[in-house]
């Protein structure tokens, strides 16, 4: 591998992984972003539950098993960061409406593999004192982690130069070029830069790089947002899914809720979804001083037809893949071990 030279395209956390991953292994990588810095795209809205413990348990069963194995790649990868690449954060607290929902919620996740434990109204008050009415029962997953996701993409492409890989911040690549069936660059603003292996990981922004090689790419997007209050002081443990909301800490004091939206939100709309959020706040956490609307973040996650592999590989030309995945952040380590081993044969 270390005699290709090898562009990646996209400084989202999938790139930035896959960055950090093909340098550390003595590739010659440059990392191109079109924005000034990584992790300023979708990835920026990107709640950072590295999570099973999310939604019911009808992930298929290598999906769950992706999932679990993520849970113990972001672990590894905190450790070599020294505990600076995951957010403080004691795992998932869970509950449903009712305590059988709860009961069925965890059940479910722990015959598929996941760590699970039911906890009463006075240990949820204990692990988490802000939740002013705990519910009766929920179920604590204390594996799970979170990420401050554009922390970690700095900390990742940092970790990837320091490792030997080039970065470019604030070009655009215009569009691949080939020779005799092969790939063999990008061409950018600025003129071409050449390469014998191109990887596209630039999120939904990839259909349209990718779109004359692979037409089947079947990249579609789906909306989110995400919802960042600043408190002045009081902050959560744990990653919380019940009560209409989902919500944590990030690492400095800030709260962020993850909240599904429809498409082409106007701006009204958009002060509604924060309203609810910061109400629901004031409401389950009474505690929170001054909890106050920073911001709204709207993004466009890449999501992938049913059967699309999370690294395909373009039959013409040569050389050029694309790795796109929806839950992007759960699975940039296992994208980036695919790419790895894509290129080790």
């Amino acid at each position: 591998m270390a005699q290709h030279r090898i562009i990646v395209i996209g400084a989202g956390i999938v790139g930035v992984s896959i960055a950090h991953r093909l340098s550390g292994d003595g590739a010659r990588v440059t990392l191109v972003e079109a924005r000034e810095a990584p992790g300023l795209g979708v990835t920026a809205a990107s709640f950072g539950w590295i999570t099973c413990a999310a939604g019911d348990d009808s992930v298929p069963e290598p999906d769950y098993r992706r999932r679990l194995q993520a849970i113990e790649d972001y672990a590894r990868l905190d450790r070599d960061f020294g505990g600076r690449l995951c957010a403080p954060c004691r795992g998932a607290i869970v509950w449903g409406a009712t305590e059988d929902e709860t009961r069925g919620h965890a059940q479910g996740h722990e015959e598929r593999g996941s760590v699970v434990r039911l906890i009463g109204a006075a240990e949820i008050a204990e692990f988490e004192p802000m939740i002013a009415e705990p519910p009766a029962l929920a179920a604590r997953f204390p594996r799970e982690r979170a990420l401050d996701v554009a922390h970690a993409c700095i900390l990742l492409a940092r970790a990837a130069r320091e490792a030997g890989a080039e970065t470019l911040f604030g070009e655009t690549v215009l569009g691949l070029e080939t020779t005799g069936g092969r790939v063999s660059g990008v061409r950018l603003s600025g003129g071409s830069l050449a390469a014998d292996r191109v990887i596209v990981a630039a999120g939904a922004h990839s259909a349209a790089l990718v779109a004359d090689f692979m037409p089947d790419h079947g990249i579609a997007t789906s909306p989110s947002a995400l919802v960042t209050l600043s408190v002045e002081s009081g902050r959560l443990a744990h990653v919380l899914d019940g009560g209409g909301i989902e919500i944590r800490s990030r690492g400095n004091g800030d709260l962020v809720a993850a909240c599904g939206v429809e498409d082409d939100l106007d701006d009204r709309a958009l002060a509604a979804l924060a309203s609810d959020v910061l109400s629901r706040v004031r409401r389950l956490f009474p505690g929170m001083e001054n909890p106050r609307v920073d911001h709204v973040q709207l993004g466009q996650r890449p999501m992938l037809a049913d059967g699309r592999p999370l690294v395909s590989a373009a039959r013409d030309p040569e050389g050029l893949y694309l790795a796109v995945a929806h839950p992007g952040v759960i699975l940039a380590p296992e994208i980036s071990r695919q790419v790895a081993d894509f290129l080790a044969h």
